[in-house]
């Protein structure tokens, strides 16, 4: 289920008022925001893109194959195309979703790919990835890494530094993401911002406070996250934060 919740806090609500065909999760505003990207996830695990209005109303299946996994929907700018993870052999690809229409998008290095991120401008996709080499893909180990528009691919921080969930600024300028490069405790991650050259990499928060997921507002003024802190017996309070952007 997707809630929404006032910037300045207060008690969440339900987004969505009727029925709801599939559990929600990942989800993500379009760029005019009229529309919610998420992935839905079905009997048996299946996940695919589903949309629905802002308001929480008309939700449907995009139109992606029937066949496999995908996660992790990303609004291009022209707020028709999604780029999406293809989750039975970890490449990306984009969905018209008007039409239908699928592309595969091929890297050079080729990549297994996590979450991706398009630029607002669409010239680039921010990604969580590790180098295609035979091995079973481990999340554990990916690093940022950003495509152009001819699929070529490099680091976005060219010394060894693990990394997830990236995000950009709605500048384009800065690319926020979670990691536990440094962490005491590898389950542990803490918000990392860098610019978009490679440059600046700067740690937002402690590792104590396991923050995950980050997301500039569409100001730019304040990146919202998850924040997850261990309990007794094992459990997490999970919560939603927000703090200034740099």
């Amino acid at each position: 289920m997707t809630y929404i919740v006032p910037f300045e806090g207060g008690t969440p609500k339900p987004l969505s008022t009727g029925e709801v065909p599939v559990q929600q999760a990942r989800t993500r505003w379009s760029p005019k925001g009229d529309l919610i990207a998420f992935t839905g996830l079905g009997p048996g695990g299946v996940a695919a893109t589903w949309l629905m209005d802002s308001d929480g109303s008309h939700i449907r299946r995009a139109p992606t194959p029937r066949q496999g996994s995908a996660f992790y929907p990303s609004w291009y700018p022209d707020g028709r195309h999604i780029l999406e993870t293809v989750g039975d052999d970890n490449t990306l690809r984009s969905v018209d979703t008007w039409l239908g229409d699928v592309v595969k998008i091929d890297t050079t290095p080729a990549l297994m790919v996590g979450m991706a991120s398009v630029s607002p401008d669409g010239k680039w996709i921010a990604v969580a990835a590790q180098p295609r080499q035979g091995r079973p893909y481990d999340q554990r180990k990916n690093q940022i890494w950003l495509i152009d528009g001819g699929g070529h691919a490099h680091l976005l921080i060219e010394s060894p530094h693990q990394g997830r969930a990236p995000s950009w600024s709605p500048d384009g300028a800065k690319v926020v993401f979670e990691s536990n490069e440094g962490s005491p405790n590898p389950a542990f991650y803490a918000i990392f911002v860098v610019n978009s050259d490679g440059s600046g990499l700067k740690q937002l928060t402690p590792f104590e406070r396991n923050t995950q997921h980050p997301v500039f507002s569409p100001d730019g003024k304040w990146i919202a996250f998850s924040e997850r802190t261990p309990k007794l017996l094992g459990a997490h309070a999970q919560s939603i934060a927000v703090m200034s952007a740099p």
